[in-house]
């Protein structure tokens, strides 16, 4: 009877332990449960998951983060859609247009910025070398771009498509067009290049999840685990831009002529979407009839 009590003690000492190891909360380092597929586009709104990835610090948070890196934007929304990715960084224009056509996805942060000063990065309306006057702008037509140069662009004008960048700033360059609105680095380039800063606009740039991440605990935990590393990659990235030049020129497909010139200035925290932002964003997609009806910032924001 003794050794049949010492044997059930020992038993019950060893499963209190296997179930307290099963049951406590995940600590950072340890192995995560949640892997989250992220989609990015080679521009500089990506620095804080390349300084996070470079520094481990998706592996400190708990978190397993695969990153694939899309050549446009059109193949990154496509992979959105189709379920091929989890998270991706976006415009408020953009991925607002996804969730009003029915894309099953919630934008989870704002990126940048909340003001001018959290970067340097944004978005540039330029005169081309040597244009006495402004008549036609080159723009991408039902993008960010188009919805940007709303707000910037004054007076009668021609918007002319053109949905490449590079191909933009090459007309602009050119003398092709009289006017143009580009993204970093680009906009900066053109600067350097002779071109006429005529306005600029802060940085929109929104972090998006499908809903598969955001509708469960397991999900949401990830996701938060996720924000943290990237907010500790910009804090990281302050303490010595320097050190992170190459890198970044080389993952964000920077032009030749900025690899030793440009350096970003990038402090902003991701933060919830502002309101004034989703509701001036999303007015303009029903305006412009890429949304079917008004969205609702509860149904799109999580």
């Amino acid at each position: 009877m003794r050794r049949l009590l010492i044997a059930l003690a020992v038993l019950i000492v060893v499963l209190a332990i296997s179930m307290f190891f099963m049951l406590k909360p995940q600590q950072a380092g340890e192995a995560p449960t949640v892997k989250i597929r992220v989609g990015l586009l080679p521009i500089v709104d990506a620095l804080p998951f390349v300084v996070a990835e470079r520094e481990g610090l998706f592996q400190k948070e708990g978190v397993a983060v695969e990153i694939t890196y899309f050549g446009s934007a059109r193949d990154r929304d496509a992979a959105i859609a189709s379920g091929q990715i989890d998270v991706a960084i976006h415009d408020p224009v953009g991925a607002l247009m996804l969730i009003g056509n029915g894309v099953s996805i919630k934008i989870v942060g704002f990126v940048c910025c909340l003001s001018e000063n959290e970067s340097n990065v944004g978005f540039y309306y330029v005169k081309a070398p040597g244009a006495a006057q402004v008549r036609k702008v080159a723009i991408s037509k039902n993008t960010i771009i188009e919805y940007v140069a709303s707000k910037l662009v004054k007076g009668d004008v021609e918007f002319v498509d053109v949905p490449s960048i590079a191909n933009r700033y090459q007309l602009l360059i050119e003398g092709k067009v009289d006017a143009a609105v580009m993204p970093d680095p680009w906009g900066t380039l053109a600067l350097l290049n002779n071109a006429t800063l005529l306005a600029k606009h802060r940085d929109l740039v929104v972090l998006v999840a499908s809903n598969s991440i955001t509708s469960t605990p397991e999900g949401r935990r990830a996701l938060e685990k996720l924000i943290t590393a990237l907010n500790k990659a910009v804090d990281i990235y302050n303490t010595d831009p320097a050190k992170y030049r190459d890198i970044l020129a080389e993952r964000l497909n920077l032009p030749a002529p900025l690899r030793q010139r440009y350096q970003i200035v990038w402090r902003a925290h991701i933060a919830q979407l502002p309101r004034d932002v989703f509701n001036d964003a999303s007015s303009w997609l029903l305006q412009k009839g890429l949304v079917k009806q008004q969205l609702r910032y509860e149904d799109c924001v999580s």
